[in-house]
């Protein structure tokens, strides 16, 4: 996002340097239109609601929208209205108080010291790469078994239900 300007007059307001402000290599829609993510609390018109829709599309194509959501959330002062990462200012508040009750008044401690951990594993994944005997292991096994298959969807409490009588009337 480009709207970190403090309009306020007083003390300027200092993000916090834990998390840091996300960027893109490309231009994002919030940064060439930033009217478009100007939400008041208070604005239920139709209008307001057309354009809060087409904010929160905007921000889910978004490449950096999961950074921009953490940082949104580690600055609650900065980003009091308006739409950031496809929320609304009453939508972060309940995941920031969601934060706290699954991390701790720290949360934003602990989220990022997990991105440090995980940009460490990337950077020693991308410096260190397999053993030729583990390489080929993995390529081996790609050969013969095919790609991993990604993670099915858990089933709903109607599917499981479901499931029995599919399979008894299969044995039957």
């Amino acid at each position: 996002m480009s709207r970190t300007k403090n309009t306020r007059t007083g003390p300027a307001i200092e993000a916090d340097p834990r998390i840091p402000f996300p960027h893109s290599p490309t231009p994002t829609v919030c940064k060439a239109t930033p009217a478009l993510f100007a939400h008041d609390l208070g604005d239920s018109t139709p209008e307001a609601s057309d354009r809060m829709h087409q904010a929160k599309t905007a921000c889910r194509a978004c490449p950096i929208a999961a950074d921009c959501l953490k940082w949104a959330l580690a600055n609650p002062t900065l980003t009091r209205e308006g739409i950031w990462a496809a929320t609304t200012a009453r939508e972060r508040t309940t995941l920031r108080r969601r934060l706290v009750e699954r991390l701790g008044k720290d949360w934003v401690g602990v989220v990022a010291d997990h991105d440090r951990r995980l940009h460490e594993r990337r950077e020693a994944a991308r410096h260190s790469p397999l053993p030729v005997a583990e390489a080929r292991i993995v390529h081996l096994d790609r050969e013969a078994n095919g790609p991993t298959p990604t993670p099915r969807r858990p089933l709903t409490p109607g599917q499981q239900q479901r499931n029995p009588a599919r399979l008894l009337t299969g044995v039957a």
